[in-house]
């Protein structure tokens, strides 16, 4: 019968961080949110313990208004 020899090769690996994929998806989460706030031109107020924090966020791009109807139509001569 045939001898069956098994290897086992572990590779060391230099120490890695536990805080970076972390840190990183704060950063795109937070990124996420501030562009989406710009985007829906969010408004509030969220008020905790340590006082009040106001989301008035205008959008960069400036829109002018329409010009709105008459308040009443004028009479056909």
């Amino acid at each position: 019968m045939a001898e069956i020899r098994e290897t086992h090769v572990v590779k060391e690996r230099g120490e890695r961080s536990r805080v970076t994929p972390w840190l990183a998806f704060l950063v795109g989460a937070l990124l996420i949110a501030v562009v989406a706030m710009f985007l829906v031109n969010a408004r509030g107020r969220i008020t905790g313990a340590a006082g009040t924090f106001d989301l008035n966020i205008d959008s960069p791009v400036a829109t002018a208004p329409a010009n709105p109807a008459p308040a009443k139509p004028q009479p056909a001569k």
